[in-house]
């Protein structure tokens, strides 16, 4: 019978710092990355809102997935899993620029352990390629609806204008 493997938090937290080291993304995914975040970050003046980069660890409770979004925003004070790894556990949107090898995941498989999160309200993806943005927000029934806009128009997130 085999031996079995056992990983402490460290061992995981060293292979994911390993995993990130080696992942990478096309330069035009980081300027709209940088642009979106920006544009956010403006949106959010004056809100008791906060914006967190690619960095930010968010955990998200209800199906135990870990991810890294490329923008995350939290309406009130933002809370931490302790004692490690800082993981947030209560974003109010994710935002993901969508690239061809991530996609499918953003698309389904994120959105899917996402919309499970209570305190999450937006879901956002940014489509670089054809100039498209679809974001998703959770009604006043629980329910998730879904609106897009391409090209130059404007995109007005409402459920982030009450701020918590």
């Amino acid at each position: 019978m085999p031996a079995a493997l056992r990983l402490t938090v460290d061992d995981n937290l060293a292979a994911e710092a390993e995993a990130i080291a080696m992942a990478s993304v096309e330069p035009q995914h980081d300027v709209v990355r940088a642009a979106l975040s920006v544009e956010i970050g403006l949106a959010l003046r004056g809100r008791p809102c906060l914006s967190f980069s690619a960095d930010q660890r968010v955990l998200l409770a209800e199906t135990s997935l870990s991810c890294y979004p490329d923008l995350v925003v939290v309406c009130g004070s933002p809370e931490f899993a302790v004692p490690r790894p800082r993981s947030l556990t209560n974003p109010t949107a994710l935002l993901e620029v969508l690239s061809p090898s991530t996609e499918i995941w953003d698309r389904n498989g994120k959105f899917a352990h996402t919309q499970r999160h209570d305190s999450l309200r937006v879901y956002v993806l940014v489509d670089p390629a054809s100039l498209r943005i679809e974001w998703f927000t959770r009604g006043e029934a629980g329910r998730w609806e879904y609106q897009s806009v391409a090209g130059e128009g404007l995109c007005r997130i409402d459920a982030l204008d009450a701020g918590e």
